[in-house]
């Protein structure tokens, strides 16, 4: 009998103290042209900023306040 039980969530990530250089714009730019490859239009203008700060929240925890 196999486990059926769902893997636990990858992300988000714990935030480290410094920039994490994997968190690039070209990470940005590749995910827009997976989004345009499948139909969506490119972004532009604003939507470069909003792209950038939504993939931050999906990647990292926040950080904890004292």
């Amino acid at each position: 009998m196999t486990d059926t039980a769902p893997a636990a969530a990858a992300y988000p990530l714990p935030q480290s103290d410094g920039p994490d250089p994997r968190f690039t714009y070209g990470l940005l730019f590749d995910i827009a042209e997976v989004l345009q490859r499948n139909g969506f239009p490119r972004p532009a203008g604003t939507d470069w900023a909003q792209l950038m700060t939504t993939l931050h929240r999906f990647l990292y925890q926040p950080k904890e306040t004292s």
